[in-house]
């Protein structure tokens, strides 16, 4: 189903409380974790045009990575009806 472990471990329990992390659905989650500093590991996008209002350069050279994935994988990680094309962690 999802051949990203850092996804798999995101929506499982006892992957969240391993890792210590959850996945952010969406251009305000994630938006809001890069304004307020959080800690973002990385960041899974379908389409390099949603990532323009975010300050991709400045991420990258604090270490988040970034994956463009398949719309399709997207869909099966995704608990909203209609993603984003963005997630976080």
């Amino acid at each position: 189903m999802c051949d990203s472990p850092v996804v798999t471990d995101a929506k499982s329990v006892l992957g969240r409380e391993r890792r210590k992390i959850i996945l952010l659905e969406g251009r305000r989650l994630v938006s809001e974790a890069v304004q307020t500093s959080q800690q973002i590991i990385s960041i899974f996008f379908t389409d390099s045009e949603v990532l323009q209002e975010f300050p991709v350069k400045s991420l990258a050279q604090s270490g988040v990575k970034f994956y463009k994935v398949k719309k399709d994988h997207m869909d099966l990680w995704s608990d909203t009806v209609a993603p984003q094309g963005i997630m976080g962690n």
